[in-house]
């Protein structure tokens, strides 16, 4: 995974070189096996793909993996038929006429293809570096085919062909490897890297049979011949006179195993450099071509370094614009002035029940809980857990439910900006709420409390949600609502004690993420143990999926000290899935970050959100914003899009407002703002394969730890209900999409109207 330096890791920089130099030895290798003319270029290619195909589909059946839904199983094919099969058979076809030097460098065209081609296939834009560098790669290229050791570098026995066809061959399989890129571009993004590989290594042995016959145009062949030339050498024993000699078993040879250290290399670098270090093949074939008598003069060597430096150019010049246009949307912020407890503080917003989202009020907020000084005061003076807003009152907000009478033995209540009490409404319209109490002498010793109103106030106490009753941190719940009337929570625990491992720095505490389910009428199923170690702290979320899963995402931490995001799936049956990672940040901090991240989902569509430790443009640590994407309700995710480094302080929630957008907030730095406010509230949209939209401001807040976090809830299918903690206490606003056609308001303005 990615350094946290800032620095590439050196193990899959070595993977990606090791793809390079095993492609360099198979087109050496395939080379000779080509040149005694008793195997077609095309036989070559099946029996390769072919093997790979089946070394693919065995690891998925014993690796498991996702397989592609709809559309995506015929743009991998057709990306496989042009990459694997057009597109290597013509590569297979030029090295013996001018040479694997010539061929490797001519098909580094494929780069400067691809990009051209993504302007008219996926929308990508052009910039003027891009097209330098593409005319850099040109360069190269011609001085490698106008180098006068090049023409003579066919290996003796190879089949008579000139020179200049060899580089057409060679020109055309860059086209098609090219095309291949714009074509499969975001189909593997959730796709399984075993099943994905076996539908393109798949298209890319079963193309080998229109390709001989295409190939046979060239030698005037009929088309029984060329069948016949395809399928005689599949059936001829390996042996060191046979057809399958070492040459032959050498080139399938590294063609398979160089895919497992690509795959690795694709996975764990980023894109351009990835493609970069794919792209030094020629570098590689220099030194080797001499090895078997091909000749090699000056201008090949420089045009080789000149064409791959022209590459390295067009890939890491610049972050490619995403498919995905926004346009000119952009958040409108309404805020609504409330009157409010005194002293309200900390809200979150009250879930609705399962699938009422999408109906969700877009003139009324949900309920909401907040912390709130008593009116009067009472005697101890401390803080209540109010319910606002709830039921079916005229106006929102005109009146507070108290919800924390003691009693005899009750506990204190936990306050915490970070660790906030959560709400849900139950099918059968029950309300069950988790609240932090305090629990026994230690200091942060608290736990989770759970209170049930089956129909209105007052609520009956259902007593801890853990088992576990020792004075330690228990906290950082959320609930969902599952449609058979029950809920599930999940929340953080350190009854593991100490952690013992030498990572963690001294004594810090070995916390752990559980679960269990609160029946309707209250009953606690058993506890059960998500994941033994998790980070210490920070909020964690999850959301239900129309299915009837549910997605928990948190931070996680490894032996290492690692804080990547995780999610774990509980499936509509109930049974939870192993904890798999969201992305690798490779952040490794042993304090224990008290921001986590936020999920929301639309359909199978689910977007995290979180706050991380990155290197920004000018090589300083740094804190972003970072969203994953899936589209099979988080089974699996894509790629990560990374912004507002140095800007953001956190705090990220974020909810769907239709057609594929989210709102996002965040809390951005603002040191221009007057009265000792030196954060603000900021909110974007963002969307799948989108750069994050322009952003609205909504509110400048004093920042620290009163701030708290901002809550976001649905306003129906195109808009969001925010609650915050302002300088006044509890602060609302309406956040509202508007597409580009309804005007210059859509850049973002505010005002402070009443609710309608």
């Amino acid at each position: 995974m990615p350094d946290p330096s800032g620095a590439v890791a050196t193990g899959p920089v070595l993977a990606a070189l090791s793809a390079a130099a095993s492609w360099a030895f198979a087109s050496i290798a395939f080379s000779r096996l080509l040149s005694h003319g008793r195997v077609s270029p095309a036989a070559a290619n099946l029996f390769k793909n072919g093997l790979a195909a089946v070394s693919f589909f065995l690891a998925t059946l014993v690796l498991g993996g996702r397989w592609p839904v709809g559309e995506a199983w015929g743009w991998l094919f057709l990306s496989g038929f042009l990459g694997f099969s057009v597109a290597d058979s013509l590569y297979f076809a030029a090295l013996t006429r001018c040479g694997v030097q010539t061929a490797a460098t001519v098909v580094l065209l494929n780069v400067p293809i691809a990009t051209l081609l993504a302007v008219p296939i996926v929308g990508d834009r052009l910039n003027r570096g891009a097209l330098v560098f593409i005319g850099v790669v040109l360069a190269g290229v011609l001085l490698v085919v106008a180098d006068p050791a090049g023409r003579g570098s066919r290996t003796e026995g190879s089949r008579k062909g000139s020179f200049s066809v060899g580089v057409v061959l060679a020109l055309l399989a860059a086209l098609a490897m090219g095309a291949s890129v714009p074509l499969g571009n975001g189909r593997f993004d959730e796709v399984g890297v075993c099943p994905g590989g076996f539908i393109r290594l798949a298209g890319g042995a079963l193309g080998a049979f229109p390709m001989a016959l295409v190939l046979g145009l060239g030698r005037r062949s009929s088309p029984g011949a060329e069948m016949s030339r395809l399928f005689q050498p599949l059936f001829a024993a390996p042996g060191p006179g046979g057809v399958w000699g070492a040459a032959a078993l050498t080139g399938v040879g590294c063609a398979i195993c160089g895919l497992v250290p690509y795959h690795y290399a694709l996975r764990e670098l980023p894109s351009g450099i990835a493609a970069v270090l794919f792209a030094s093949t020629p570098l590689f074939t220099l030194p080797l071509a001499l090895l078997i008598g091909q000749r090699v003069g000056w201008l090949g060597v420089l045009g080789a370094l000149t064409g791959f430096s022209g590459v390295a150019g067009i890939l890491l010049g610049g972050e490619r614009t995403p498919v995905r246009d926004l346009g000119d949307l952009a958040p409108v912020i309404t805020r609504v002035s409330r009157p409010s407890p005194t002293g309200a503080r900390f809200p979150t917003f009250v879930h609705d029940r399962p699938g009422a989202e999408l109906t969700a009020s877009s003139t009324r907020p949900p309920a909401l809980l907040v912390h709130a000084d008593p009116e009067p005061a009472s005697a101890d003076g401390g803080p209540r857990l109010m319910l606002l807003g709830d039921g079916d009152l005229g106006a929102p907000y005109e009146r507070a439910v108290g919800l924390a009478a003691d009693g005899a033995g009750g506990q204190r209540p936990y306050i915490s900006w970070a660790d906030t009490p959560r709400g849900v409404r139950l099918a059968s319209g029950a309300l069950l709420i988790a609240r932090p109490r305090r629990l026994g002498a230690e200091p942060y010793g608290h736990g989770v409390e759970l209170l049930l109103e089956d129909d209105g106030p007052p609520g009956r106490r259902l007593g801890w949600l853990h088992e576990d009753l020792t004075s330690i941190e228990h906290g950082f719940v959320d609930l969902s609502a599952r449609p058979d009337g029950s809920a599930v929570a999940v929340w953080l625990d350190d009854r593991e004690g100490v952690d013992p491992t030498p990572a963690a720095g001294g004594e810090q505490r070995r916390t752990s993420l559980w679960a269990r389910t609160v029946a309707a009428d209250g009953q606690l199923s058993s506890e059960e143990l998500l994941d033994p170690r998790v980070s210490q702290a920070g909020p964690v979320d999850c959301v239900p999926l129309e299915d009837g899963a549910l997605l928990v995402v948190y931070r996680d931490r490894s032996a290492t000290d690692e804080r990547d995001i995780a999610v774990v799936r509980r499936e509509p049956d109930g049974t939870w899935r192993a904890p798999a990672p969201v992305h690798a940040d490779g952040w490794i901090i042993q304090g224990a970050p008290v921001d986590g991240p936020a999920v929301a989902a639309r359909g199978d569509e689910v977007c995290v959100s979180w706050p991380t430790q990155v290197i920004d443009d000018a090589g300083e640590s740094a804190l972003a914003i970072r969203l994953a994407w899936s589209n099979d309700g988080g089974v699996s995710f894509g790629a990560v899009r990374t912004f507002a480094a140095g800007r953001t302080l956190g705090r990220v929630d974020v909810v769907p407002v239709g057609g594929g957008v989210f709102a996002l907030v965040h809390l951005v730095d603002a040191s221009e703002a007057a009265e000792g406010k030196r954060a603000a509230w900021e909110c974007v949209f963002v969307a799948r394969g989108a750069v994050p939209t322009v952003a609205a401001r909504i509110e400048a807040v004093e920042g620290g730890r009163r701030s708290g976090l901002l809550s976001l809830a649905p306003a129906g299918p195109e808009a969001a209900w925010a609650a915050w903690t302002g300088s006044e206490g509890l602060r609302l606003a309406r956040i509202e999409r508007r597409s580009p056609a309804q005007g210059p308001e859509s850049a973002g303005p505010t005002s402070d109207a009443p609710a309608r």
